[in-house]
């Protein structure tokens, strides 16, 4: 289908060459289309680039939910590991996530406020989701509180504390905290050195679980 091969096509360059580095002239004859049959799927190449990542970030929702699916209650720890090396093994053999954490650290400039709201949509969705595999029970409900929906996101934002937090959703903190770093690593210096520091580091996150 000529849509998702202009998808995959447009996939793949613009996490190699970035949004300015890639034209929908290169797409298509990458495609083997002609450039304005890419206006017949997409109004511009803004619109494109947004909806790759919406497609990933859906993508990047499902495979967490599938992984916490096989947590037990003995082996909390593996799939928390599994999830953050994944980021490393997958970086490198699937476009949509180098391309989905290039955009995150690197988006275009006039695409800034878009890209940050599908961002926090995604940040927010997977700390719903991660948090399952911290604790059995949801999490306390002033740590989280659903605002509103926003096509297959949902808004969540912090409240104000009135009580300490829990050891689960302090760990879980962390946790995130840490996941975000290894992104950082991943864009700087490459699978190879992040894996490495992810190996030097788990140690304390896992004992911070």
């Amino acid at each position: 289908m000529t849509l998702e091969r202009i998808k995959q096509a447009s996939l793949m360059l613009f996490s190699i060459h970035g949004f300015d580095g890639t034209s929908l002239q290169t797409i298509a004859q990458q495609v083997g289309i002609q450039k304005p049959s890419i206006y017949t799927y997409f109004t511009s190449k803004d619109a494109l680039y947004l909806e790759l990542l919406h497609d990933s970030l859906t993508q990047e929702l499902d495979f967490a939910r599938q992984l916490t699916k096989i947590r037990s209650d003995g082996a909390f720890k593996e799939v928390l590991f599994q999830f953050l090396s994944s980021f490393i093994d997958r970086y490198e053999s699937e476009p949509s996530v180098s391309y989905m954490l290039k955009t995150f650290l690197y988006p275009p400039q006039h695409l800034q406020a878009p890209i940050q709201d599908l961002r926090n949509h995604y940040i927010d969705e997977l700390e719903r989701i991660l948090f399952t595999v911290f604790s059995k029970e949801p999490a306390d409900q002033e740590f989280y509180i659903s605002l509103a929906n926003s096509g297959q996101y949902q808004v969540v934002v912090p409240l104000q504390r009135t009580k300490p937090y829990s050891p689960a959703e302090s760990s879980f903190a962390f946790f995130m905290v840490h996941l975000q770093g290894l992104w950082v690593e991943l864009l700087r210096s490459g699978a190879e050195r992040a894996y490495v520091r992810l190996q030097r580091t788990w140690p304390l996150v896992s004992a911070s679980v």
